[in-house]
């Protein structure tokens, strides 16, 4: 049997970037017959303006803006915001909230005196409009699990619309994402090159040309662990991967992984996973 497999890793990242979590509140779309002024009002949330047709035209913050089909206009809370719509004109209105599921602060996703034409963001309309139009079949087939369907749906949009804006009009905490996303993977690279020696923190700190403590602070920043937890947690991930899918005996993959015995590599299992290793090779027939 011939076989081409090809696999596609998830990103390195946290599992809530910040904290924040995206949800999907409303939407509609507009096609107009005519031209209108909508009055001047202030915005108590987030709304997202796609235009998908003509040159969508307003007021904000007392600058005239004229956002063309592809860019979407990202209105923040407390925005004065007035229409000027012209008749052939289309564009898609979508609301949403950033709350953070842990209870603390959201930082707000903008500088502050940010510039209006800043709020404009210049990325692809194609792949936003399909998952548009996914969230508008959720609303209206009424499938199970519609509305976490919708809030997955409304959080991609968001970091794609997030991705286009200009760095300079993002907050430091936005700011610091990509940084953050590029120090996190070299961090991950570094220990998984490291899996099977016992590198001391300094020399792991060095190659990444910076002090312990440095790379203390950063492991428990980007990853909320040590370099110890972080590393042993990477290890027994591999050695699960090794149990399973490489049929190893828990002695070689204790040898493999620089553990001083089996003994020690199967508390140390137990204790980051809850079930020792032997359970892995028990069960690995059923996983085949």
């Amino acid at each position: 049997m011939e076989l081409q497999k090809i696999r596609f890793r998830r990103v390195p990242a946290p599992d809530s970037p910040l904290g924040i979590q995206v949800g999907f509140e409303d939407f509609h779309r507009l096609r107009m017959m005519s031209h209108y002024e909508y009055p001047l009002h202030r915005h108590d949330g987030y709304e997202a303006i796609v235009v998908e047709a003509g040159t969508y035209r307003c007021l904000l913050n007392g600058e005239d803006l004229r956002i063309q089909r592809g860019q979407t206009l990202l209105v923040k809370p407390g925005d004065r915001h007035q229409d000027h719509l012209c008749k052939g004109q289309r564009h898609a209105v979508l609301h949403f909230r950033l709350t953070n599921p842990q209870g603390g602060p959201v930082p707000a996703l903008f500088a502050s005196q940010v510039s209006p034409h800043h709020q404009i963001s210049q990325g692809p309309l194609t792949g936003d409009l399909k998952l548009i139009d996914e969230i508008q079949h959720e609303s209206t087939e009424g499938r199970p699990y519609g509305a976490k369907v919708q809030d997955g749906l409304m959080s991609a949009l968001f970091w794609r619309w997030v991705r286009f804006l200009p760095v300079e009009a993002l907050s430091p905490e936005y700011r610091s994402i990509p940084i953050d996303e590029a120090r996190r993977e070299e961090i991950t690279d570094l220990f998984n090159r490291h899996l099977e020696q016992h590198e001391s923190l300094p020399a792991l700190a060095a190659e990444l040309k910076v002090s312990p403590r440095q790379l203390t602070n950063q492991c428990r920043k980007l990853f909320g662990a040590s370099p110890a937890r972080l590393l042993l947690g990477m290890k027994v991930s591999r050695a699960v991967a090794m149990l399973r899918y490489q049929q190893m005996r828990v002695s070689e993959v204790s040898e493999a992984l620089g553990f001083a015995n089996p003994y020690h590599f199967s508390r140390a299992f137990r204790r980051t996973l809850g079930y020792p290793p032997s359970d892995v090779v028990y069960h690995r027939n059923e996983w085949e």
